[in-house]
């Protein structure tokens, strides 16, 4: 009798492994700048803002959008288009996307990391904003 129980534990075990969970609901895709955490509202390019690893993108007014620079002011740049991974392809060179996460086990993991599309249109990756 405990061979069967035993058998169907196992046999239980085994199929729910092979089932896909769900994924959390964090995971959901964002592409579009409203969907994008902590993008500051009706900034003024050229206006002070205090720099940071994350967290950095603004809009004006007209919904452009604009980035707080190393030199602590805003400026113009491409348009923030949602969120998006390091390293994955992208289709418009120099438009603008947040990582969720930057960094793992062995690097601090910051929050909110700037992205930027690059590369030529049928090769292009989003990467890191290079340091200014």
């Amino acid at each position: 009798m405990r061979r069967i129980v035993v058998g169907s534990v196992v046999a239980a075990g085994l199929v729910s492994a092979a089932i896909p969970l769900a994924a959390p609901a964090s995971a959901t895709s964002c592409h579009s700048p409203t969907c994008v955490p902590n993008v500051a509202q009706n900034v003024v390019g050229g206006t002070p803002c205090t720099p940071s690893p994350g967290f950095v993108f603004g809009l004006d007014a007209q919904k452009n959008t604009l980035i707080c620079a190393a030199s602590g002011v805003w400026v113009a740049t491409g348009p923030l288009v949602g969120e998006a991974a390091n390293a994955l392809p992208c289709t418009t060179p120099g438009t603008t996307a947040q990582q969720r996460v930057a960094g793992d086990e062995w690097e601090p993991q910051v929050y909110g990391v700037p992205l930027i599309c690059t590369g030529p249109a049928d090769m292009a990756r989003w990467m890191h904003f290079p340091p200014s």
